[in-house]
């Protein structure tokens, strides 16, 4: 499932912190982990140290790196907590949702998912019905729906997952984030899949890998690759499906996430390995 980071509360030294994020994925894009951390501490510009931390927890989440983020993340919530800022405490803990979400501690996400929206804009606890909670809804608060819509999928609640992630790509629309755009269209076919949908599916994904294209989001685009060549796979286009994950394989290998680039490489193998067997063996043709 795909993801949307919430935008962070405004601070002394923000246009330079979202410049330096850009400079820091340029250079994990290059294998220099190290360097890029780096950037967050450097002392050529002004920014309260939590503030550093949370982008650097945001850049530690997009880049795989999902324990270091929680590190980052927690200290953040406790000046959070200190500073009685509500704002900060909800995209802390959206942050953690993601972060938890990706570790497979899916009890935990949902916690904090549901911190984030009695902290954010969307108070379920004051409200009995969603068409109520959606009039509470800010401009900002369209990444809790996506996770609370990530979190109906993990509990097979197909529906409710469809419906919010139907709304929050119609604020991601409006609001123009394409990141974001794609990351609903990627929970949209994950849903349609599940239901068995499949041609609906390819088409969300279709969708998911155009606007992850637009920003030049290589490790999510080959995500979606992997997605579209699943789907194709479980349709019998098998040809179409080696492809797709041929074309993730240079996706996540230009970007350095080399996990991503095994894990698809030993499939890819799966796959053709496969299509050798179904070629030659006529009681499967």
């Amino acid at each position: 499932m795909s993801e949307s980071l919430p935008p962070v509360p405004r601070t002394e030294g923000l246009d330079t912190l979202n410049q330096i994020v850009q400079q820091a994925l340029l250079l994990a894009s290059e294998g220099k982990r190290g360097e890029a951390r780096a950037l967050f501490f450097s002392s050529n510009f002004n920014a309260p140290h939590w503030a550093r931390q949370l982008h650097l927890g945001q850049f530690l989440l997009e880049t795989g790196d999902h324990l270091d983020s929680i590190e980052q993340f927690s200290i953040v919530l406790d000046v959070a907590q200190q500073l009685g800022d509500n704002q900060l405490r909800s995209v802390v803990c959206h942050n953690l949702a993601v972060a938890y979400r990706n570790l497979k501690f899916f009890d935990l996400a949902a916690q904090f998912q549901q911190y984030s929206i009695a902290w954010g804009d969307l108070r379920s606890a004051n409200h009995l019905t969603l068409e109520e909670e959606l009039d509470q809804l800010s401009d900002n608060a369209a990444c809790d729906l996506t996770g609370r819509a990530n979190d109906a999928i993990l509990q097979e609640d197909y529906s409710l997952a469809e419906q919010l992630l139907n709304i929050s790509l119609s604020r991601e629309i409006l609001y123009g984030d394409s990141d974001s755009q794609a990351a609903d269209w990627g929970n949209l076919g994950i849903v349609q899949g599940l239901k068995g949908n499949h041609r609906r599916a390819v088409f969300c994904f279709r969708k998911a890998y155009q606007l992850h294209k637009q920003t030049e989001n290589l490790p999510l685009m080959g995500q979606d690759l992997v997605h579209l060549g699943e789907l194709f796979w479980t349709a019998g286009r098998f040809r179409s499906a080696a492809r797709c994950l041929n074309r993730s394989l240079k996706c996540f290998s230009r970007s350095h996430h080399s996990t991503l680039a095994q894990n698809t490489r030993s499939r890819l193998f799966e796959m053709q390995r496969l299509l050798k067997v179904k070629q030659y063996d006529p009681l499967l043709n």
